[in-house]
């Protein structure tokens, strides 16, 4: 039988993951540039002074936390 998880406990869980995403300094420059509109990874990446590498990092603990959502298009990667 499946373990239920109460609705308040899957709340408090949605919490921390959003509280985790946004616990990095880097990662709130990358909100930041993102609320200004749609951006490649490579952009992003120039835009914060980081390596593409470490720009993607960041971006999947952003979409882990549901902050923000990624498309391709062809070879390129768009974040909004």
């Amino acid at each position: 039988m499946p373990t239920i998880i109460p609705p308040k406990k899957r709340l408090f869980a949605h919490f921390a993951g959003v509280a985790k995403a946004m616990g990095s300094p880097n990662r709130l420059e990358l909100l930041e540039t993102l609320g200004q509109g749609e951006r490649r990874v490579d952009e992003l990446a120039k835009a914060s002074g980081m390596s593409v590498a470490n720009t993607s990092h960041h971006l999947q603990i952003l979409r882990d936390g549901g902050l923000v959502h990624s498309r391709k298009e062809g070879l390129q990667v768009f974040t909004v």
